[in-house]
């Protein structure tokens, strides 16, 4: 065969490849992810945070609580102020005596005013009021616990759509390539190059891109929903978001975030509370073994008939509850029982928190590891794609090698978006154990 006649099939095939794909080697390689459409203000990460700390029901629940446990540290002072009363009324009563056969009619007014001032109960009270302060101060740190779970989660819903968004963009693409894939095929069946497995496996391909395409779809859909969710909010629903997956770590060593978080952890500053709480307990409940001692006073007017007669009376009463049916008893054990179970939770929330953050940075490190391969990894599934693509497109490559290549680019750029997400998550956690 002549030089010539050799070239001749080449070009032809050439020509076929330029006819089914205009553009194949840009249809087939990986394309940069289109930019967002124009909109509304874009929320960004710290938008969604701070949108969650205002109108998630968690965190308005917990600062109501807050707000209801310092209500009751009030109550539990009341106890040192006295109760004053005033009463004022009319009375008018008729009686019948049988010593006289004769009906009487008794009419009554008075005024008055009473105090009743316990004098002092020995630490009753005492114990009451530091009981409540502790437990509002619990409240306040549970609060502030609740506050970082939502916006952890606010956040790690906001990278979940970014992930999501990135996801659909790739398998878009994917589905691009593979519709330019079955024309090529398409194109060199129909010149008798190619044989019609080609076009049947690229049929196939295509359709199975599409489901993923409407799977990615769903999953966007379900994470934007998620999204609104964690912020608590209902819309809009066509809202937008601005940013990208955070890579600035925290800085540190293990030892200063597990010193950190001891300090900082809203969990451990509430047990801490409780602990005083439960001594407030065991004080007051102690004190039931001690007496009262109580004064009362009172001043007014009364009589049958006007003018009404002035009258006033004054007390003093020690009084000491001997036997309760060991009542007392009972609630100093049960106070003692409930500080030793304090003790005991804080100590195991110690190491549960030291196991978080721990985690969390064993966390970071694996996922920045991740993230450094699975971008080695897009970087030469990329090249493979373009190279598979240059091959297919004169008649060297076959279907197979086109589609693994392509399969292989998808994969790799999901990878690399998750790769992404986890260290974002990863990050955040972090902090969130950590207490900032």
């Amino acid at each position: 065969m002549t030089s010539r006649a050799r070239i001749r099939p080449l070009v032809s095939i050439l020509l076929l490849a330029a006819l089914a794909s205009p553009g194949a080697g840009a249809d087939n390689a990986a394309a940069p992810p289109p930019a967002p459409p124009a909109g509304h203000a874009a929320w960004t990460v710290e938008d969604v945070a701070a949108a969650a700390r205002k109108n998630h029901p968690l965190i308005l629940q917990s600062d109501a609580d807050a707000a209801a446990a310092a209500a009751r540290k009030g109550q539990a002072k009341s106890a040192w102020y006295p109760a004053v009363t005033l009463s004022t009324g009319y009375s008018r009563a008729r009686t019948f005596s049988a010593t006289t056969e004769k009906s009487t009619t008794s009419p009554n007014e008075f005024a008055r005013g009473d105090a009743s001032w316990t004098i002092s109960d020995f630490g009753r009270t005492g114990g009451s009021v530091e009981r409540a302060d502790a437990d509002a101060a619990a409240s306040r740190e549970n609060a502030a616990a609740v506050r970082e779970d939502v916006v952890f989660a606010a956040k790690v819903a906001f990278f979940d759509v970014l992930r999501a968004g990135k996801t659909l963009e790739y398998r878009r693409e994917n589905l691009r390539q593979r519709e330019s894939l079955l024309r090529q095929a398409q194109a060199f069946f129909d010149a008798g190059v190619k044989a019609k497995i080609d076009v049947v496996r690229a049929e196939a391909n295509l359709y199975d891109a599409r489901a993923q395409v409407g799977q990615a779809e769903n999953d966007l859909r379900v994470a934007r929903i998620t999204l609104l969710q964690r912020m608590g909010v209902d819309g809009p629903a066509d809202f937008e978001l601005s940013g990208q997956f955070p890579d600035q770590e925290l800085p540190g060593t293990l030892a200063d975030w597990i010193a950190e978080a001891e300090r900082n952890r809203p969990e451990l500053k509430g047990l801490l509370e409780r602990k005083r709480a439960a001594a407030g307990a065991l004080r007051s409940a102690s004190a039931g073994h001690l007496p009262f001692l109580v004064g009362t006073a009172g001043y007014g007017y009364a009589a049958d008939e006007t003018p009404l007669q002035e009258n006033y009376s004054a007390a003093v009463t020690l009084s000491w509850p001997l036997f309760t049916g060991f009542l007392t008893r009972e609630q100093v054990r049960e106070a003692q029982a409930n500080a030793s179970s304090v003790g005991h939770e804080y100590s195991e929330a110690r190491r549960r928190v030291r196991l978080q953050v721990e985690s969390s940075a064993y966390g970071v490190r694996e996922a920045r590891e991740r993230m450094t391969a699975r971008t080695k990894e897009r970087e030469a599934s990329e090249e493979n794609l373009r190279l598979a693509t240059a091959r297919y497109e004169v008649g060297a490559g076959d279907i197979i090698e086109m589609i693994d290549a392509q399969a292989q680019m998808v994969r790799s750029d999901t990878e690399s978006v998750n790769a992404a997400f986890d260290r974002a998550v990863s990050i955040a956690s972090l902090r969130r154990a950590v207490g900032r």
